[in-house]
């Protein structure tokens, strides 16, 4: 009886879909508006991203929060975190639509996702299998070095005649492009997971 009361017990994790929607929103909000320009395309755009996210958290929610509860956790956050990567890299995107470098951009942030998606065993193994811990300290000093290429990026780009948010923006999308690594370790299952902590 007991049990079945655990296993019927709300998450608390399902009220981290509102959670979700508001966060995403605001980084929504701003990708559609940074650089200045075309909120009004951009938004609509951005709302079908977060709708497709939304709708996806709540199958979710109903497959898995209340019988399988971590490993509903698990992929809200490979969401939440997705979601966030998206958005940061936007507007860069935005900042080259228009010019000749729209769709090589376009096709690259795409090409990074899938990316991701092919490396997420061998990096949820770095921070799973105790044999690689080593290869753990890689990451921290891997977001330092893009938080300080951003910053020079920034620093220079305010001494040119280009877009003030432009460095902004690329650093921004650098931030993201790590972050999608970091997402896609969390849409594995348990069981993929205990087998890569001894492979």
């Amino acid at each position: 009886m007991a049990s079945q009361q655990n296993i019927n017990r709300p998450v608390k994790a399902d009220n981290l879909i509102v959670f979700t929607f508001f966060l995403h929103l605001l980084l929504l909000t701003g990708a559609s508006a940074v650089p200045e320009g075309r909120f009004l395309f951009w938004l609509p755009i951005n709302l079908t991203v977060e709708a497709f996210i939304i709708f996806r958290l709540l199958l979710l929610w109903r497959r898995y929060s209340k019988h399988e509860p971590r490993r509903y956790n698990s992929l809200q956050l490979y969401w939440i975190l997705t979601g966030l990567s998206i958005f940061a890299m936007m507007p860069f995107v935005r900042a080259t639509y228009g010019s000749v470098a729209f769709w090589p951009f376009l096709i690259g942030t795409v090409f990074l996702f899938l990316w991701s998606h092919l490396w997420k065993e061998p990096i949820a193994s770095v921070f799973v299998n105790p044999r690689k811990a080593k290869q753990l300290v890689k990451w921290p000093k891997a977001l330092a070095i893009i938080v300080i290429i951003g910053l020079v990026i920034m620093t220079v780009l305010r001494f040119t005649p280009a877009h003030p948010n432009l460095g902004l923006s690329i650093f921004i999308y650098m931030i993201g492009g790590f972050m999608v690594f970091c997402a896609t370790p969390f849409s594995l299952d348990e069981d993929r997971i205990e087998k890569l902590k001894v492979d």
